[in-house]
């Protein structure tokens, strides 16, 4: 007991105020972003391509995946 009458908790068991965020998913997580944005643009694309009886909305679902999927994860990940 101190002096002033209060118990002292050592210093190995105060508890951090700002702990980190667990990261240990982040590259798997990321990695299918990116797969599950170029497959469900790109078999839109696809969908419409055989509805609309077309042969350039494919490539053009798979680009559109791919951007939005990487303006996605700049927004989600890469500011600090």
């Amino acid at each position: 007991m101190s002096p002033t009458g209060t118990f002292r908790v050592p210093m190995s068991q105060h508890s951090d105020p700002k702990p980190t965020p667990d990261t240990s998913g982040d590259g798997w997580r990321v990695i299918s972003y990116l797969i599950g944005g170029v497959l469900v643009y790109g078999g839109i694309g696809f969908g419409l391509d055989r509805w609309l009886g077309t042969q350039f909305l494919l490539p053009v679902g798979i680009v559109l995946g791919s951007g939005l999927t990487i303006a996605m994860l700049h927004f989600r990940y890469g500011r600090s």
